[in-house]
């Protein structure tokens, strides 16, 4: 055995069990798809960025982003991409997938790539292809990634019924209602949509915060221009985040490698959909909030927002900055501006668009069921503590006595 072969990771030698056989041939309503199943992201990028300029997706469903998740977040773990990309026998391209393993218990599975920091989650379907996938297509060609990757169930979560009005075709397998929904803000008339969303009384409100916090400064909006700028902002929204979820009792899931795939994404350049825009409200050398995002298929997408610790939130700055990119977004002629999922006062002034979503918990074998109806009914009663206007708020305030700290 050669030296080079001792010291192969677990994921090298993964991705050469899924790599291995080539494609395989699966019988579809669509006639015989050439599936083939991969953890080489290289090999498919120019089918994928292909795909992404024309399916309906959003920044965690692009080429660059899951890239990124998948050095910085899967190989420390020693963790693998799965990619499954369909060809019709002509040799058309008809869909990829962005999966990724992980583990349940010592039970291996998939589910959607970088699910723990995207809102959606999809697979990407070429024009006109994806209203003709049965249910039956779909459990078929997931069972041939299960075989070809030992994987016991899909954890498919967090999944819009349609996007940009393309019906979602996983929508046609066994699903539940997700725990939370999407929020998003249709964008044009800016004037027409305040006056609607917000009463004289809350506008005028909102216009004496403002006015009060200017007293103490300038008040400057902007956005990360240059990377030293995007790191910089980067480093005090991880800061800010921490404290506030730590105040929360709620698990900072930006670890250090998380940290290091938005730092790579935020140094993305011009309009690559898996950029991070980050976006803040500034006064003096002090920034007080920020939303930041991506901006796919003219969706701007939050991603992240935080508030700084100062005696001036209660001039809402967050509200403040929300309220100025919108504006700016309906200006640059954007049509959505999606604060993502889970419901928020914020949400609930604002959006005029609210997105429910699905999970599908599909056991790929026997082994499966141990894993996916747990966790199914798990999630059914996640969906019923934040379903409730008197338990989710008591839940919240209880884990913030028990976890909570400062």
């Amino acid at each position: 055995m050669s030296s080079t072969a001792l010291f192969r990771t677990e994921a090298e030698i993964a991705r050469r069990l899924i790599e291995s056989n080539g494609p395989i041939a699966v019988t579809t309503s669509l006639g015989r798809v050439s599936l083939r199943i991969t953890g080489d992201l290289a090999s498919v990028e120019e089918d994928w960025k292909r795909l992404q300029a024309i399916a309906p997706c959003t920044g965690p469903q692009t080429f660059d982003w899951a890239s990124a998740w998948a050095r910085h977040c899967l190989e420390p773990q020693g963790r693998e991409p799965v990619i499954a990309v369909g060809h019709a026998a002509d040799g058309a391209l008809l869909f990829l997938w962005p999966f990724e393993t992980a583990n349940v218990g010592s039970l291996p599975v998939i589910k959607w790539l970088g699910v723990e920091h995207a809102n959606y989650n999809m697979g990407l379907f070429a024009p006109g292809a994806a209203s003709k996938f049965t249910a039956g297509d779909l459990s078929a060609l997931l069972a041939e990634v299960g075989r070809k990757t030992g994987a016991v169930a899909a954890i498919l979560t967090a999944q819009p019924f349609e996007w940009d009005g393309v019906r979602n075709p996983f929508a046609k397998l066994p699903h539940q209602a997700a725990p939370s929904s999407g929020y998003a803000v249709r964008l044009g008339d800016f004037a027409k949509l305040y006056a609607t969303r917000f009463s004289k009384r809350s506008r005028g409100t909102l216009e004496r915060k403002a006015r009060k916090l200017a007293e103490s400064g300038a008040i400057v909006y902007g956005w990360a221009e240059g990377d030293e700028e995007a790191l910089a902002l980067l480093e005090l929204f991880f800061a800010q985040k921490s404290r506030q979820l730590a105040a929360m009792g709620v698990k900072d899931i930006f670890d250090a490698h998380a940290r290091a795939f938005y730092r790579e994404i935020a140094r993305l350049k011009g309009d690559n959909p898996s950029r991070l825009r980050i976006g803040y409200l500034r006064i003096g050398d002090k920034v007080l909030a920020t939303f930041s995002g991506t901006l796919c298929h003219n969706r701007l997408g939050v991603a992240l927002s935080s508030l700084a610790e100062d005696e001036r939130q209660r001039q809402s700055p967050g509200a403040l900055l929300l309220k100025h990119q919108i504006e700016e977004a309906s200006a640059k002629g954007i049509a959505f501006y999606d604060i993502g999922v889970g419901a928020a006062r914020h949400k609930d002034e604002w959006c005029d668009v609210v997105q429910p979503l699905f999970d599908s918990f599909l056991a790929l074998g026997p082994q499966g069921y141990l894993v996916t109806l747990p966790l199914a009914a798990a999630a059914r009663l996640k969906r019923r503590i934040k379903s409730s206007r008197t338990v989710w708020p008591l839940a919240a305030q209880l884990r913030r006595r028990l976890f909570g700290r400062e």
